[in-house]
């Protein structure tokens, strides 16, 4: 079902309510005009008992049965027998000693009762009062239901409806179109420019909030484009030369042996890159499909150790593992590509006779799991600190790719973070080491 305009859901609900209002007053004005007329009889009926109490002392019977009135009047003695009624035959009536306006009239000296007729259409209004030989004089006198007040003044009450039907549409209609009209007016390219409801700034803020992160994002994207170009061309372009080269013939075999080996190496190059990128690309889209599974990152950092024992070797480089067992839940290869990468870089960039030392704790009371790795490195310039998580950012560029590094290495291990909802801490000396220190929820 499609859903409804907001402009078409205000006047709705503002017609409604005109309506509904109109209904209560129109309610609340027969109800009080009724009960007005009601109180006007009883005072009516109360001020011509005062006036027959008098015949009715002088012992006049016959002078009260002959009087001019339209109201009915009877006369009960204490014990509850009617002696007297200008309507019918007293003696055909039957004992009022349980009539209601009876009793109350002994119990309070007067009392005013009123009965529905058994159609509903018509009521009688009683007033009793108790004179001073005892006996009780009641009069009476019939009232139309308020359903018939109702029927009586339905034309009037229709004209008033339709009134306030017009009304109400008209007035639903402006609403609806003033409280539209501000948002249809935002500006989404600017909308905290806008002028809208103070109820709508916090919304306006949300986008102007998005349109910033699109446009970071469009900016990220366009450099990470011509990163990915610049970098997959350097390799291309040697790859071509020394093809190129070989295509010609000419070469003798030590040569051919070396052109080859330099394909090789950029072509595992362009490997290792696009393989970072698959990696980046699936952290930032979370499309990672496996289940999160407990990992104990003492196990895993030696494993790694054994991977990377020949790079360490090469440049007689001592690792070190100390500390707890460092038990995590995460998705292992991810787990694994961010150890692996802090580590690798632990290793490249460190000087030669160089050290490693990695270390686990276990905080058991703030529920967290800490990985540093130090090295004895090159070290990271302060201003440069804030910028080595970028994606393609290499501080020695140079020494980078003789290392063989993609320059993805640090953006890996920061979406791996991410990921887990871990943070990461650089410490960092210029020509005296970095210390990375990864900070895991448990």
């Amino acid at each position: 079902m499609k859903p409804k305009s907001l402009s078409f859901r205000i006047f709705i609900n503002t017609f409604f309510i005109g309506t509904l209002i109109y209904f209560i007053c129109a309610f609340l004005f027969i109800s009080n005009m009724y009960s007005y007329f009601e109180n006007q009889i009883f005072s009516e009926l109360q001020t011509e008992s005062n006036f027959l109490e008098t015949y009715v002392l002088q012992g006049n019977l016959e002078q009260l049965e002959n009087l001019q009135t339209a109201n009915r009047i009877t006369l009960i003695h204490s014990d509850g027998t009617v002696y007297f009624d200008n309507s019918v035959d007293a003696a055909s009536l039957e004992n009022h000693g349980s009539r209601q306006e009876f009793l109350g009239a002994l119990s309070k000296g007067s009392a005013q009762i009123s009965r529905f007729s058994s159609t509903m259409t018509e009521k009688t209004l009683y007033f009793a009062r108790q004179l001073s030989t005892g006996d009780v004089l009641r009069i009476s006198c019939n009232q139309h239901s308020v359903w018939v007040l109702i029927l009586g003044m339905s034309q009037t009450l229709l004209i008033m409806l339709v009134i306030a039907v017009i009304i109400s549409g008209i007035s639903a209609s402006w609403i609806s179109k003033k409280v539209v009209d501000p948002l249809n007016k935002i500006d989404l390219e600017n909308p905290e420019d806008s002028a809208v409801y103070e109820e709508l700034k916090p919304f306006t803020k949300r986008i102007a909030e998005e349109n910033y992160e699109k446009s970071q994002r469009e900016e990220l994207r366009q450099q990470f484009t011509a990163n990915v170009s610049h970098e997959l061309k350097t390799p291309l372009t040697s790859i071509s030369g020394f093809a190129e080269i070989l295509k010609a013939g000419g070469t003798d075999e030590a040569t051919t042996k070396d052109f080859a080996a330099s394909i090789y190496d950029e072509s595992q190059r362009m490997i290792a890159l696009v393989n970072d990128i698959i990696k980046l690309s699936k952290l930032d889209e979370k499309s990672i499909s496996l289940e999160k599974e407990a990992i104990s990152l003492r196990e895993m950092c030696r494993d790694v150790m054994t991977v990377l024992s020949v790079s360490a070797k090469s440049k007689n480089i001592t690792v070190n593992l100390t500390g707890e067992s460092g038990l995590i839940n995460g998705v292992q290869p991810v787990i694994y590509e961010m150890v692996y990468n802090l580590i690798d870089n632990a290793i490249k960039y460190n000087v030669q006779d160089g050290k490693v030392d990695i270390n686990l704790q276990n905080l058991m009371e703030s529920h967290r799991v800490i990985l540093t790795v130090k090295d004895t490195g090159i070290g990271i310039p302060a201003n440069e600190k804030e910028r080595i998580f970028e994606r393609f950012y290499r501080i020695d560029k140079s020494r980078s790719k003789q290392n063989g590094g993609t320059g993805l290495g640090l953006s890996i291990v920061k979406h791996a973070a991410k990921y887990h909802e871990a943070s990461i801490l650089v410490n960092s000396e210029v020509g005296k080491g970095s210390t990375f220190t990864v900070i895991f929820p448990v």
